[in-house]
């Protein structure tokens, strides 16, 4: 593969075929030079290989998680006990209420390891794309106002429903708006929109399915340069007390749909998030 550098100093991937300009009579009068743009092919290379990791650790995290779970109860449990024979007016009882407290935050945790080790796949059904994130910003509206945060909407009315699994989409969506809207304590405006991608296509069988694109576009603070890489790796987060298990959760979910999800974001010029899925609709009836 090659690189060809645009004058903004933009670099992409390319792929580089000549073949021999020839005359009638069969003389070589020149060389024809055809360039490929391979970003979107190595974007959902990259996609794929992140999917495999995850995969990975889900399944080293779900044997873990089941070793804690038995002992973190058996913990809780104790504390729970010690916290009813101590008096009401007890100084002490602020010591199993925290060994409770924290006993139930690692409960969480464990909680999402196992979902991000789950092996269940989705289950596919048409889904109206803009139904599901209208639900969730009707619901989000309110923590976003108290926020001083404003969602508005960008969604193109051609895209039909598409095959997937309504639910998990549903945590993808509601995961990135609220991550979005967290990310702003300042205020600020969140920006979901909806478009189909013609640059991208997902091969299946004989025909060629294009991905349809929800973007959410935030005027947060924007994530640096070094930290980008990490974001959606398990417990990697800039958020204080975050584990980063939600958005690898996001991540894994997209995947299974043979999908990719995309990050871009500089400090200072918010974040967006594009979130990719095949436009595939159910075959018709009859």
């Amino acid at each position: 593969d090659n690189v060809v550098l645009y004058p903004s100093g933009r670099i992409i991937p390319a792929n580089a075929t000549t073949f021999p300009l020839l005359r009638a009579d069969g003389e070589a009068i020149g060389v024809i030079l055809t360039l490929r743009d391979l970003t979107s092919i190595r974007e959902l290379e990259a996609a794929v290989r992140q999917a495999d990791r995850l995969s990975t650790l889900g399944t080293l995290a779900a044997g873990l998680a089941h070793e804690v779970k038995n002992p973190l109860g058996g913990i809780k449990g104790a504390a729970q006990l010690l916290e009813r024979e101590l008096v009401p007016e007890s100084e002490l009882l602020e010591y199993p209420r925290v060994m409770i407290k924290e006993a139930e935050r690692i409960d969480r945790i464990i909680r999402q390891l196992l979902e991000l080790a789950s092996p269940r796949g989705p289950r596919y059904q048409p889904v109206n794309l803009h139904m599901v994130l209208g639900d969730i910003i009707l619901l989000q509206r309110e923590a976003a106002s108290s926020r001083d945060v404003i969602i508005t909407t960008a969604f193109d009315p051609s895209i039909p429903p598409i095959m997937a699994d309504e639910s998990q989409l549903t945590q993808v969506f509601l995961n990135l708006i609220r991550n979005a809207v967290e990310a702003m304590p300042d205020g600020g405006r969140v920006t979901v929109s909806s478009r189909v991608l013609a640059e991208y296509h997902l091969s299946r069988n004989e025909n060629r399915s294009r991905m349809v694109a929800v973007e959410l576009a935030d005027t947060g603070p924007g994530i640096s340069a070094e930290n980008l890489p990490k974001v959606g790796t398990p417990f990697f987060s800039t958020k204080d007390g975050g584990t980063g298990l939600g958005l690898a959760i996001c991540q894994k979910i997209v995947a299974e749909h043979r999908g990719m999800l995309k990050i871009d974001s500089k400090p200072g010029k918010g974040t967006k998030i594009g979130v990719l899925l095949p436009l595939i609709q159910s075959p018709a009836k009859g």
